[in-house]
């Protein structure tokens, strides 16, 4: 409270002399304790006024210099907490691969005087990168403002920015001829109009699979403004059984009052590039989507059946019309992440049914109608779960036709064994697919 009222005139700065008045008695030695206060950063420079008596009052000059980004990042997350933290890391988890995206709403908090405007970019941090440096060739203003559609706002102070990045500097005779006549025009203005900056390698810009929106905010002096970061999972085709997704998001700070820029004498703030960044970690895990089965027996879910199944125990009740055989296999998630699935067979004309003994453990219903159809087919299992699932293989009188028919009306998956014997048996083969929800497959 008492730093908040030092600061209450909203300069950024301010000094505390303690004492700041006193009698200096003859031969004594005084300590006067100065104590800066800031909330801003800038290049601070004042005068400490000592007045004895009727002398002339002495000048002391103090100079202070205040670094680093004030904005500071706070989650806004749906569950019952929220947290803060300055230069954080903003974790999205382990996420599957083509999965939905993932959106995160943060709000960055203020706690400076002035209104901040923000640049917002993204860069990919690779582990194979081994560029260290930038140059970066900068025509006008390199953060402009601009208006709600993305367009450069309309400024005299400000032309258009482009900006190209290059490993080495190759200018040309004429390039450099214009660049002395554009430098000759301007220094009557005091405006910048094309710069050359080296900066250290950050990353490489992109828009996947990280985003921001919206790319330029500005956060108000005292306050706070709210952006969106989401991620997309990629859809690679890489053997890996997990990829690490390292992201950096920078805010470049921008002042567009004149006072809050420059104080002649006083005080004087760098932005843009030369000011430090809001630095902003984004990490997530991306991994394949895959169940652990386990089946009841080593050969796998294989069936045995014959004719005499359709036989009951006392013969004058006639013969069944089915005779069902049922083996159980188990999924289990192995993984970090939540797994969501649908189960069914690939032929399902074929003589094999397949039932869910976890139906609590399906996804929530829809609203539409044939959501809820889909969604009764889709089930969930979360990290460490397991399911089990019943599949049936069903004799029938039909069955036994099958024997009579060619080759060419025969169902697919199903053949006739002629044994030596004469005797005869129908083979089935069939699959079960888990069919994934970025539309991988497990057989």
């Amino acid at each position: 409270e008492f730093a908040a009222a030092l600061l209450s005139q909203g300069k950024g700065a301010a000094f505390y002399i303690q004492p700041s008045t006193g009698t200096l008695e003859a031969f004594q030695q005084l300590t006067i304790e100065i104590t800066a206060y800031n909330n801003m950063w800038g290049e601070y420079q004042d005068n400490l006024v000592c007045k004895v008596g009727h002398l002339q009052p002495k000048l002391i000059p103090m100079q202070m210099t205040v670094k680093g980004c004030p904005i500071f990042l706070q989650l806004i997350s749906p569950w019952p907490f929220t947290w803060t933290r300055r230069n954080a890391a903003l974790r999205f988890g382990t996420q599957v691969l083509g999965g939905s995206p993932v959106l995160r709403r943060v709000q960055l908090n203020n706690p400076t005087p002035f209104d901040i405007r923000l640049d917002l970019e993204v860069y990919n941090q690779e582990p194979d990168d081994e560029k260290l440096v930038d140059l970066l060739v900068l025509f006008g203003d390199p953060f402009p403002p601009v208006d709600m559609a993305g367009n450069e706002a309309a400024s005299s102070s400000s032309t258009s920015e482009s900006e190209v990045v290059t490993q080495a500097c190759p200018f040309s005779k004429e390039f450099r001829s214009s660049f002395r006549r554009a430098t000759l025009s301007h220094e009557s203005a005091g405006q910048k109009n094309i710069s050359v900056l080296i900066r250290p390698h950050e990353g490489v810009p992109a828009d996947s699979p990280y985003s921001i929106a919206p790319r330029q905010i500005v956060v108000p002096g005292g306050g706070s403004s709210d952006v969106y970061i989401s991620f997309t999972p990629l859809v690679l085709l890489d053997t890996e059984a997990e990829l690490c997704c390292d992201g950096l998001v920078l805010g470049f700070m921008s002042l567009d009052d004149k006072l809050a820029r420059r104080v002649p004498g006083k005080v004087r703030r760098s932005h843009g590039y030369e000011a430090p960044p809001l630095r902003v970690h984004v990490e997530a895990v991306l991994r394949h989507p895959l169940l652990e089965v386990e089946m009841d027996h080593d050969r796998g879910m294989v069936f045995h059946s014959v004719a005499s199944d359709l036989l009951p125990a006392k013969p004058f009740f006639g013969v069944l019309t089915d005779a069902v055989i049922t083996q159980s296999l188990k999924l289990m998630n192995c993984t970090k992440v939540r797994l969501f699935f649908r189960l069914f067979l690939s032929t399902p004309s074929m003589p094999f049914s397949l039932s869910s003994t976890d139906l609590k453990k399906s996804t929530e219903t829809s609203h539409s109608k044939k959501e809820e159809r889909e969604q009764q087919l889709q089930h969930v299992l979360y990290p460490q779960q397991n399911m089990l699932v019943q599949v049936s293989f069903h004799t029938n009188l039909e069955l036994l036709r099958y024997q009579h028919l060619p080759e060419t009306q025969l169902l697919p998956g199903c053949q006739v064994l002629q044994m030596e014997s004469g005797e005869r048996k129908l083979k089935f083969n069939q699959n079960l697919v888990i069919e994934h929800s970025n539309c991988s497959t497990q057989v």
